[in-house]
């Protein structure tokens, strides 16, 4: 899809660059606005309002879990659809920061997802100033990427693309733009012994083709989803991104090629919160179990020179007891503010971390406060809105608003943003969220925007080579993804060992090799895949530093897989390591053996994203261990037909996790270590919505002539991978598998 789509990309991006403005001081272009630290240099900002429309320039009947972003003259919000919950769609508004009209937006279906409906759209969208970009980080892992006119430039699924695993909770990073690239996390269970394991990684995307720069893997274990958004900062002639990981511990990584720097371990928990970054000094929270003691949360600063596991000396002062779990902190020149989890807000001193006052505004917060003018904004889940002036011994309520009413409050769980004279302020439905709820988004602050002289062009000026010696050597792309017998040209960047750019170096400068890959490389960095399919890694040594790209290569359909003398499931496959070849009653199959690892429910995801009009059929066969059956099924153009075990039914999912989208047939019996066949076949039709039929029967028995179980999906997914599904609480069983376009 990215090789397709590059002519055309480069193209918009010529456009887009020509008419895009530059950052000003009263831009919001990320979640915690243009220095990462949830503060604004703006002045004259808000004091008082009321939501009945006292100081209010407009509102929408629409908000949500996500901060908007602002800039120029656009306010970026994302959010989901509302009509209906079983139409439901993450959606980008873009909006007239003047007016509030809505000028465009775009839908997205969420899908391979367990995040309920009322939980995804909890990113919030980032804008590159040097081209007024807009990339979107769905619920569901797809990043996308917008032509401020809304137009879609690139997207991957990283679903597919990384097996990207996304839970119950909808925790969800903000992706940030950080020069040429953009940089997210999000867990994953993919191909290969580098990211085959189920984890937590670190991606860096290439802003203009939304190909892969960099993957990193810093992490051994993971407890549990985060949205720590990182910061990025000079350290010792490095540039850093520095990030709360799903590990309970702080993670530095260079910017330019993710390789780990330093870690700081605090938790077993995963960490939620941003970090601050000041002198060369991080300030880190969090309100989970400690490691070294009993006490809950913690505020710390700590020095960000060191490197590798960092320990108690590169301490500057630790104080417990207070537990920010969600809220990232603030500060000014003496002071650390942040919300512990039972809305109390509080101040510590940045010289010495003591504890200088607390301020209880509710009883249960989860927003992030900002710093502005002296002043700071912050919701809580009560429907409570502060604008407090904060002091060396307290903080002054200039105002307090309660959004919604006493009985049925709109909760607060997105920060608030500051652009353009204006405090930005989104809620959500009261109670249980039901069709037509939706929360607002408020533009709190003067009609007329005040004029900011306009801003100054950004320094685009490289920093000059590094001189030092070669430490890394990064090919790019890092992943491809490609049919038989197309070729790839690789470009070979080297690196010193603190991430700085020493130059990009001709092919001829490596020495190119193959590692577990069909195909070809030549002297030229150009890759040649082979005419079936496989998965590997393409390997460049220059002076004794090797790096590598990722390759994977995907045969044409028709596909027919028995599974018989395979020693391992296809590399080219995601979470292939979960499959595992065997011989039952004689015959080759492939089995998905019994685990309670996070990549426990596994999708085998193993062609194009791009694909559409096909048809999935595969032998399955399940069997009870500890009382428990596994469910089994085969996934075709995002949609997944499953066979639940414990259930005995049959479903067909566009998305999982909400079930007024899911058609459902009760008292579908099979049983245990019976083979049944099952085949699903998706059709976009020419009024636009997509046809889903699955059907199941005995193996020994003739293919009934009529469907079991259908579905007409008026918001269809129109592409995506073949693959099967298996949940792992019991061994399931896989044969002659078989994926072909509709006849």
């Amino acid at each position: 899809m990215i090789e397709a789509m590059r002519t055309r990309i480069l193209s918009l991006i010529l456009v887009v660059s020509a008419g895009a403005a530059m950052l000003g001081a009263n831009d919001w272009p990320e979640w915690r606005g243009a220095s990462r630290d949830g503060t604004s240099s703006e002045t004259g900002l808000p004091e008082k309002w009321s939501p009945a429309g006292e100081n209010v320039a407009w509102s929408k009947p629409f908000g949500g879990r996500s901060t908007p972003v602002v800039f120029g003259n656009r306010v970026y919000l994302q959010t989901i659809t509302t009509a209906s919950i079983a139409t439901t769609q993450e959606r980008l508004v873009a909006l007239d920061a003047d007016t509030g009209n809505v000028v465009w937006e775009r839908r997205v279906n969420d899908f391979h997802s367990d995040v309920r409906y009322d939980r995804a759209a909890w990113s919030s969208p980032a804008v590159d100033p040097a081209t007024g970009i807009i990339y979107m980080f769905t619920g569901a892992a797809q990043l996308l990427a917008f032509a401020p006119d809304g137009k879609v430039l690139w997207d991957r699924s990283l679903p597919e693309e990384y097996g990207a695993i996304t839970t119950h909770g909808g925790r969800t990073t903000s992706p940030i733009v950080e020069g040429d690239k953009v940089i997210l996390n999000t867990l994953i269970q993919n191909w290969g012994p580098d990211l085959g394991r189920p984890g937590n990684r670190y991606f860096a995307f290439d802003k203009r083709t939304g190909q892969t720069i960099w993957v990193s893997s810093p992490q051994a274990r993971h407890y549990d989803t985060n949205y720590s958004t990182p910061i990025v900062a000079d350290v010792n002639g490095s540039r850093l991104l520095i990030v709360g990981g799903t590990d309970g511990v702080f993670h530095a990584l260079q910017v330019n090629t993710g390789k780990p720097a330093w870690s700081f371990e605090v938790s077993k928990r995963a960490i939620l919160n941003s970090v601050l970054f000041r002198d060369n000094t991080v300030y880190l929270t969090h309100g989970e179990e400690n490691i070294d003691t009993t006490e809950m949360g913690m505020i710390a600063a700590i020095d960000a020179t060191g490197s590798g596991p960092l320990t108690k000396t590169a301490v500057k002062w630790m104080t417990h007891g207070f537990l920010p779990s969600y809220a990232s902190p603030v500060m000014d020149r003496d002071r650390l503010y942040t919300m512990d989890n039972s809305a109390i807000l509080g101040a510590f001193d940045l010289k010495t971390g003591k504890e200088l006052w607390t301020k209880r505004l509710g009883i249960s917060s989860k927003a992030s406060p900002i710093l502005a003018d002296g002043k700071i904004y912050i919701g809580t889940e009560g429907g409570k809105f502060y604008i407090l002036r904060p002091t060396a011994t307290g903080a002054d309520t200039l105002d307090e608003d309660l959004i919604g009413s006493t009985s049925n409050p709109e909760p607060i769980v997105a920060s608030p943003a500051a652009a353009g004279g204006r405090i930005y302020v989104t809620t959500m439905a009261p109670g249980e969220p039901t069709a037509g709820s939706a929360g607002h988004l408020y533009a709190i602050g003067p009609k007329v925007r005040p004029r900011a002289a306009a801003a100054a062009p950004a320094a685009t000026t490289a920093p000059p080579p590094s001189t030092g010696a070669v430490a890394q050597v990064q090919i790019f792309p890092f992943e491809a993804l490609l049919d038989p017998g197309a070729k790839q040209p690789f470009i070979l960047k080297l690196y010193d060992d603190k991430g700085n750019l020493i130059r990009t170096a001709p092919a001829s400068e490596a020495q190119w090799t193959l590692d577990l890959l069909g195909g070809t490389v030549g002297a030229d960095g150009v890759y040649v895949a082979p005419s079936a399919g496989s998965a590997g890694f393409v390997k460049a040594a220059v002076g004794g530093v090797t790096g590598l790209a990722r390759v994977r290569v995907i045969p044409p359909l028709p596909w027919t897989l028995d599974f018989e003398g395979m020693k391992a499931a296809p590399m080219w496959w995601t979470s292939n390591l979960k499959g595992v070849p065997n011989t039952v009653d004689g015959s080759g199959v492939l089995i998905r053996p019994r685990d309670e690892t996070v990549g426990r429910r596994t999708r085998f995801l193993m062609g194009r994203p791009e694909w559409s009009n096909y048809t999935v059929e595969a032998d399955v066969r399940g069997t009870e261990m500890r009382r428990q059956r596994g469910d089994v099924g085969l996934i075709n153009q995002r949609y997944s037909l499953v066979l639940f075990g414990n259930g005995q039914h049959l479903e067909i999912h566009p998305w999982q996790a909400v079930e007024p989208m899911t058609v459902r047939l009760d008292k579908v019996t099979w049983d245990v270590n019976t083979w049944y066949r099952m085949k699903l076949r998706v059709e976009n039709r020419p009024d636009g919505t997509t046809l889903v039929q699955g059907k199941v029967w005995k193996r020994d028995q003739p293919e009934p002539a009529k469907w079991m179980i259908e579905k007409v999906d008026k918001i269809g997914h129109k592409n995506g991978s073949p693959g099967i599904y298996a949940d792992g609480i019991s061994d399931v069983m896989f044969d002659n598998f078989k994926v072909y376009k509709n006849q």
